[in-house]
């Protein structure tokens, strides 16, 4: 018995599936169900049911960032579609490959005040890979449908997972009756359809093309000519995990083979194992990786004297602003950048060359004889070690009292075992661990700097767990970030996943206390436009949909909660509260990095005093 809908869309769901899709985020409604029976009825893709489509939209998220792999987002039609574009627009930013399928009115339906219908067509923007109103399944008959939903399929995967993958968006324009006539049909995979996971955009080969080799040579007679050189990571290309892990052990043995520093901050991965270890299948030294920055490139007279001649970016732009105001600033006589995703992403500061090639070609480059005597005593390399050892070692001896922010950072990821990974929200908490944990040993630290907002940062954490539920999952958040994303939150326990949640409660946007307008605008108009308490104690989310939270003072406390969670992992989310002082953690932070660079600046006059 044939369905002229649900055999269209069943081929569909099944070429996704041959394709290497392997998870469908769902959230109710009645115009997508064929949409939703016939993902759920695919054998090879698990169902993930979200009840809030922002949340749904993070979660799947969370699950391409985890896997390199595209999701699939399914959602009725309305303003449940248009729930969708925060986390588009953040996939699109990070990219992350989606596939967004949206149910639809039929055309005959549109315009004229139906219920439940807006214009979707093209509704993400340029947010999208692709974009196309489809026909309405059926209307062209079941063999010329199911041969179109084929190709909707693979041009999809395609687009999605691209030289710069991302979202894109199909919308499904369905007819009533929306109930399949008998049994939700499940093509099997049809033959010779090139069953691939999809993860073959870097495979492990050396760039051949002559444009690729001349860019390579450049690029090493660049390091070869400037000692004065620093590498600096930024958040890696979208493909999984695994191959940002890659590109900071790439990334490690170029600047070690250099002899220039690497600056990176946690979510990057250079500050761990990345260095210390054979990620990307080649002998590697460990990198001087400079984990202070965010201190010393603040002040003048130590950005000054650390002026570089030239640098190599890798990666997205930095979170780091003090990095990124100090290459404004200094202007390097070579800046390149390199840009497997060829988006020329290069925030402020100029660029005088440009490789747009993948993480092979700084393998390749390491395998060239190395520039010779740059880890000589008091030379450029030597200078950024004993500088940034200072800096860090001021912190840490500096920071002994109350539980703030930069001792909660360091000690959640101290207490995270070694194969977690930890998601930290926007604002505070992703600057924290760059300003102060300088060693993430071998936990993976990641955020959504695509678009950089606060929102789903929750759902992208349980999205990362579902990708391996047997990894351990942590978030590092602020209050407000927590309070926007709440519906994420209680979604764990009703998926069967686990989250340890640590929550800094500040009551309110500390990070407008350490901007300029904090002392341009009256206290009481600061406080009600910018800071925004919002006065609610967040320990009484203890129960609430699966959320077990406690208080935690000190930072015994807070290790022993955080061990004890990771190591239990029972569904639903533990979290841990520490209420902060807004005025307390301010200070705290500027005393920090007055120490830091107080050190930095005596280390540098002890070495010019030593030549």
């Amino acid at each position: 018995m044939t369905d002229p809908v649900y055999d269209v869309v069943a081929a569909f769901a099944a070429r996704l599936a041959s394709l290497g899709v392997t998870d469908a985020v769902i959230s109710p409604g009645s115009r997508s169900g064929p949409l939703a029976l016939c993902f759920h009825a695919q054998p090879r893709i698990r169902t993930w049911i979200q009840l809030d489509e922002r949340a749904a939209g993070f979660f799947a998220l969370g699950l391409g960032r985890a896997t390199g792999l595209p999701p699939v987002l399914v959602c009725t039609s309305g303003t449940a579609a248009a729930n969708y574009l925060p986390a588009v627009v953040e996939a699109s930013h990070a990219g992350v490959p989606v596939v967004v399928c949206t149910a639809d009115r039929p055309p005959e339906l549109r315009g004229w005040g139906s219920p439940q219908t807006i214009d979707q067509v093209g509704l993400y923007g340029t947010a999208a890979r692709w974009s196309v109103d489809l026909p309405v399944p059926g209307d062209a008959g079941v063999t010329a449908g199911v041969d179109a939903a084929i190709g909707w399929a693979e041009t999809a995967v395609e687009l999605a997972s691209g030289s710069d993958p991302g979202p894109v968006h199909l919308n499904w324009p369905l007819r009533e009756p929306l109930e399949p006539l008998g049994a939700v049909p499940v093509p099997a995979s049809e033959p010779g359809s090139g069953d691939t996971n999809r993860d073959d955009r870097d495979d492990g080969r050396a760039p051949a093309d002559p444009a690729s080799l001349a860019r390579v040579a450049s690029l090493a007679e660049i390091v070869a000519e400037h000692e004065r050189g620093v590498v600096i990571a930024g958040p890696w290309p979208a493909g999984g995990l695994h191959r940002e892990l890659e590109w900071a052990a790439a990334a490690g043995r170029f600047a070690a083979w250099a002899g220039w520093p690497l600056i990176g901050e946690p979510i990057t991965h250079v500050r761990g194992r990345s260095n210390r270890s054979n990620h990307d299948g080649g002998e590697a030294q460990p990198a001087c990786v400079v984990a202070s920055a965010e201190h010393l490139l603040a002040d003048e007279d130590l950005a000054e004297a650390l002026r570089p001649d030239a640098a190599v970016l890798v990666g997205r732009t930095v979170t780091t602003k003090p990095v990124r105001q100090w290459l404004e600033r200094t202007r390097p006589r070579h800046v390149v950048l390199v840009d497997p995703e060829d988006r020329w992403e290069r925030a402020v500061f100029r660029l005088t060359g440009h490789v747009p090639d993948s993480v092979e070609s700084l393998r390749s480059i390491t395998a060239r004889a190395a520039p010779a005597g740059r880890d000589a005593p008091g030379g450029w390399l030597d200078a950024w070690t004993k500088l940034d050892t200072a800096a860090r070692g001021a912190v840490e001896a500096a920071d002994r009292g109350e539980l703030l922010s930069a001792r909660a950072a360091r000690m959640l990821v101290g207490a995270l075992p070694g194969d977690a990974v930890l998601v930290a929200t926007n604002s505070l908490p992703v600057r924290d661990l760059d300003a102060f944990v300088f060693d993430t040993g071998s936990v993976v630290c990641c955020a959504n700097r695509g678009a950089a907002g606060i929102d789903g940062s929750a759902s992208t954490a349980l999205g990362i767990a579902a990708a391996d539920p047997s990894r351990p999952v942590a978030l590092y958040t602020g209050d407000l970030a927590l309070l926007h994303d709440l519906s994420g939150l209680a979604a764990a326990a009703r998926l069967g996943l686990h989250l340890t949640a640590v929550c800094v409660d500040n009551d309110g946007g500390e990070i407008f206390s350490l901007l300029p307008v904090a002392d341009r605008v009256p206290a009481d108009h600061f406080d009600q436009l910018f800071r925004t308490p919002h006065g609610l104690d967040l320990s009484r989310l203890d129960g609430f949909g699966g959320i077990r939270a406690r208080r935690v003072a000190t930072a015994a406390e807070l290790s022993e909660a955080v061990r004890t969670a990771a190591a239990t992992r029972a569904p639903g989310v533990d979290l841990c509260i520490i209420d902060v002082s807004r005025d307390d953690d301010v200070a705290q932070r500027r005393s920090l990095t007055a120490a830091a660079q107080e050190a930095a600046r005596r280390a540098l006059a002890d070495a010019q005093r030593s030549r």
